[in-house]
């Protein structure tokens, strides 16, 4: 099997900082496994790495298409596999860097998709009652399981139902499809979390709300506009919030990212967790270099 390794962990860790050390010790590319950083102009918003940075070391699959335009996991699938195997013959190790459970595992693990199954679902105009039945229709033992009047749950519950990936490629999901070293980065939570707060008021301070408004509200896809920072930008800027409760709420929704990141690589994925040392970084590096050379080896 080919040989890929991932580095991933929740938002605000420092996977950015550490893998350009790791690529530059490696000498080859990042491969960007953030399901938002695809976007052209989406640039605070989804911390993405500053063009100094991005000079450091080539970055693959930042900035590819526009906010206005649907990009799936599927897309993102077939393009990550095709870099991959090119890289190998140029003798590089393929290095996805990201915090996207299901980007990464899509391309890492055996999911299969069918075309025809590929949805474009509006939820926004549908009640709570009907999109329950929605739920009854397409899963019954889910929808018994989630209470009618939550709203969230029920509608990634239909996503997940009307998801291309197969039902049997997501019953297989532990099969490999690369020899894979998964390195997931881990910090004390409460230190992560004001980590996250403060970033979040970084992002105001440089300008998240100006972005929001020059890609403009009508300009952004189905897909793009779920990102965590733009859709309560764009609700602020809708009316449905003030600015100080879009601030606070784009907090809350980090802190649960992160948390459910977490939860799905410990749950899903056999990952090796990698301990941060932010006042000693270098020997997190090390440490990380070090996983590395072993399963090269």
């Amino acid at each position: 099997m080919q040989k890929v390794i991932v580095i991933t962990g929740p938002t605000a860790v420092g996977k950015t900082k550490l893998s350009i050390e790791i690529a530059k010790r490696l000498h080859t590319d990042i491969i960007n496994t953030d399901a938002y950083q695809v976007y052209r102009k989406m640039d605070i918003g989804t911390a993405k790495p500053t063009m100094r940075e991005q000079n450091l070391v080539k970055h693959h699959f930042i900035d590819i298409i526009d906010p206005k335009d649907e990009f799936s996991v599927y897309d993102f699938q077939k393009k990550v596999r095709i870099l991959i195997n090119k890289m190998q013959k140029d003798n590089k190790i393929p290095l996805l860097v990201g915090g996207s459970g299901l980007y990464i595992d899509a391309v890492i693990k055996n999911y299969h998709f069918d075309e025809e199954k590929r949805i474009d679902a509006k939820f926004d105009d549908i009640s709570n009652e009907t999109l329950y039945q929605m739920l009854v229709d397409l899963d019954k033992s889910a929808a018994e399981k989630i209470h009618p009047n939550n709203r969230k749950r029920l509608i990634r519950a239909i996503e997940l139902a009307q998801s291309p990936i197969s039902k049997d490629s997501r019953s297989q999901n532990k099969d490999f499809y690369y020899d894979t070293l998964l390195i997931f980065l881990n910090d004390n939570r409460d230190a992560l979390y004001e980590r996250i707060n403060q970033r979040v008021d970084q992002m105001i301070s440089d300008g998240l709300i100006e972005e929001v408004k020059a890609i403009q509200i009508n300009h952004f896809s189905r897909t793009s506009k779920v990102a965590i920072g733009y859709k309560e930008i764009i609700s602020y800027l809708n009316g449905d919030l003030t600015k100080e409760e879009a601030i606070a709420l784009i907090k809350k929704n980090s802190r649960h990212y992160a948390k459910r990141q977490f939860t799905w690589f410990k749950n899903k994925t056999a990952a090796t967790i990698v301990n941060i040392d932010t006042e000693h970084f270098d020997k997190t590096i090390d440490e990380v270099e070090n996983l590395i050379k072993n399963f090269l080896s």
